[in-house]
């Protein structure tokens, strides 16, 4: 598991901070770090899937070719 200290996280810890000072500004800023921390995750699980993807149709060609290569050299 990775841990990690970027904005969404200094926006959470700020909210706790602000909590006692003003409360709504408080939960604005919790409600900013949670939703930037959810994007990033998405954007992140998205680049994911199409590496997955392009790894996998990169597969599928090299065992097409192979299948060309190979059934030229069968005899009829």
């Amino acid at each position: 598991m990775k841990v990690k200290l970027e904005m969404p996280e200094i926006l959470v810890l700020f909210s706790l901070v602000m909590y006692s000072q003003s409360f709504t500004f408080s939960i604005i800023a919790f409600c900013l770090g949670l939703f930037s921390r959810l994007g990033t995750y998405l954007i992140d699980y998205g680049t994911e899937v199409k590496k997955a993807e392009a790894i996998n149709n990169s597969a599928e060609e090299l065992g097409a070719a192979f299948k060309d290569v190979f059934s030229g050299f069968s005899k009829d």
